[in-house]
């Protein structure tokens, strides 16, 4: 089975679906005109390893299904490759469209991955009521007013979906202003 196609014409998440129920095994390669580039890997219809830039596994999975453009091409065989997902594949497809879903909503409030997030003026008092888990310390120790939402995504590590998130939650939170 050989497929390939463009992102903008058709759901990635219906393609997977469709060569997980015929339990291929093989790859697809995505691929973006501004240069990215990912791969997701399928061993007998399950999705055992996923990549895009620096992300592996689940990230990655839910990184390539939010690309709205691009092109795929699905090449049937075994590759070497690590196992870096676990989840069965409807799991991993019903967290990828409820992640889409919220995206939107994200991508409206917040505007652009570009804005640039800055600190709001906190009296003192309000600032021994801020707790922060661990994901929201990194995020918030690279926040300068000077790199972009995109730019702390990928200094910290942490996916564009999770990053915007937490900023946005910030954000509500009057913690932080975006400029």
């Amino acid at each position: 089975m050989s497929l390939k196609g463009s992102l903008s014409s058709i759901n990635l998440a219906d393609i997977i679906q469709l060569v997980s129920n015929s339990k291929q095994t093989g790859r697809f390669v995505l691929s973006r005109a501004n240069g990215q580039k990912g791969g997701i890997y399928l061993k007998n219809g399950e999705i055992i390893h996923a990549d895009v830039e620096e992300f592996k596994g689940e990230d990655a999975i839910f990184t390539l299904i939010s690309w709205d453009d691009g092109e795929f091409v699905f090449e049937e065989g075994v590759f070497d490759t690590p196992s870096s997902v676990i989840r069965p594949i409807t799991s991993l497809l019903m967290e990828a469209a409820r992640r889409i879903d919220e995206w939107k909503l994200l991508r409206k409030k917040i505007g652009s991955i570009e804005a640039i997030p800055e600190f709001s003026d906190i009296d003192r008092q309000e600032r021994r009521k801020i707790s922060l888990s661990t994901m929201e310390w990194v995020i918030i120790a690279k926040i300068d007013g000077k790199k972009s939402i995109n730019q702390i995504c990928r200094e910290c590590g942490v996916n564009i979906y999770d990053t915007s998130r937490i900023i946005y939650g910030m954000v509500t939170s009057d913690l932080i202003k975006l400029k």
